[in-house]
């Protein structure tokens, strides 16, 4: 049997490809068992994040396995084949593991030492046990993973003042305004993405916060942490007039925010400058809207400057986790697979 991933993040694809085979917190479950389902898998796992989509799998079959996973991925997002296969990449054993070792310990991260997806990989781990779509060799492999995205930040400063998603996007709101002290900031979401968002305009002295949600409850509970004011979903765009910055996060599965929406807030607002940060996958704002004057408007993607800064101040540290993932590999490797299944190609597709 073989461990098998096949993947697309934001390396090898921009948010617009991305975006359209994320899957929903309600959709995994039964997109685990779908795939579950397939003849040529025999256990799996689904990694769901801003910059990635990863199915993780034991097969019999490399070649139907990968085919398996293509099939499934086109099927339940409706794409066509040729149009997502040329952003896919698959990798198997060793290289595999390696992969895997890497993401949980953040460096195949867009900002290098992001805490966040530790916990995503927890999170997917507990959704396959749910799902009863895992079995013994992919938990072994998973439980192996946590350790050594454990042993990465206990022993090294990979985490050290890193930036996540949303703090960088913080870093670009301060180089628009400055000082962000008089600024009033929307938030549309209510999830970790939007506390984390809200936690970092705190600490940048930011004191005037609105929370929207389409569950009020959930925008009281958030904004009720920092002081802030919670309103309904029906209430955004009217909170646009006098919002300085925006931050959506939201896992709507369309725009929420279009261009008609900015183009009437401007008008309102005598076309003071709004920033406009959507965190969202899928994108929760129209890429129309940077058409307007004075909106700067950027998505997951767009923060990669602030990223590659990120990456060159933690290279030291970066050589330091990587050693810990290839001392772990060298005793693993031979435990989990053979020397036949190690001299197999890096990728089948």
């Amino acid at each position: 049997m073989h461990f098998q991933i096949v993947g697309i993040n934001h390396k090898s694809a921009p948010i617009g490809i991305r975006e359209k085979v994320s899957f929903s917190a309600k959709e995994l479950g039964s997109a685990l068992r779908q795939l579950a389902a397939s003849e040529a898998i025999a256990e799996t796992l689904i990694l769901s994040t801003c910059n990635r989509v990863e199915l993780y799998s034991i097969t019999g079959d490399l070649h139907q396995g990968f085919q398996s996973a293509v099939e499934f991925l086109c099927g339940f997002h409706k794409i066509e084949n040729d149009y997502l296969k040329k952003h896919l990449y698959c990798l198997h054993d060793t290289h595999a593991l390696r992969h895997l070792f890497k993401v949980v310990s953040s460096l195949d991260s867009m900002v290098v030492g992001e805490t966040q997806i530790f916990g995503q990989v927890k999170d997917a781990l507990a959704k396959a046990k749910e799902s009863a779509t895992i079995g013994k060799q992919l938990n072994k492999i998973f439980e192996e993973a946590i350790r050594v995205g454990k042993k990465a930040r206990a022993e090294t400063a990979i985490g050290k003042g890193a930036v996540s998603i949303s703090s960088a996007a913080i870093v670009l709101a301060k180089k628009i305004f400055g000082n962000l002290n008089n600024k009033k900031i929307l938030i549309i979401g209510a999830g970790k993405i939007a506390e984390l968002a809200v936690d970092n305009l705190y600490a940048k002295g930011v004191k005037t916060v609105i929370v929207a949600n389409r569950t009020f409850d959930k925008a009281k509970e958030l904004a009720s942490l920092f002081g802030g004011q919670a309103v309904g979903f029906d209430q955004i765009f009217g909170c646009l007039q006098d919002a300085d910055i925006l931050i959506s996060s939201t896992s709507a599965p369309h725009y929420i925010i279009t261009y008609k929406h900015i183009a009437e807030a401007m008008k309102l607002r005598n076309h003071r400058t709004l920033f406009l940060i959507d965190l969202g996958l899928p994108r929760n704002i129209s890429p129309e809207v940077s058409e307007l004057e004075q909106v700067h408007l950027y998505n997951i993607d767009g923060l990669t400057s602030v990223c590659d800064a990120n990456i060159r101040e933690r290279l030291l540290e970066v050589k330091k986790v990587e050693q810990i993932i290839e001392r772990r590999m060298a005793r693993l490797e031979k435990e989990l697979f053979s020397p036949q299944q190690e001299a197999l190609s890096e990728s089948v597709a």
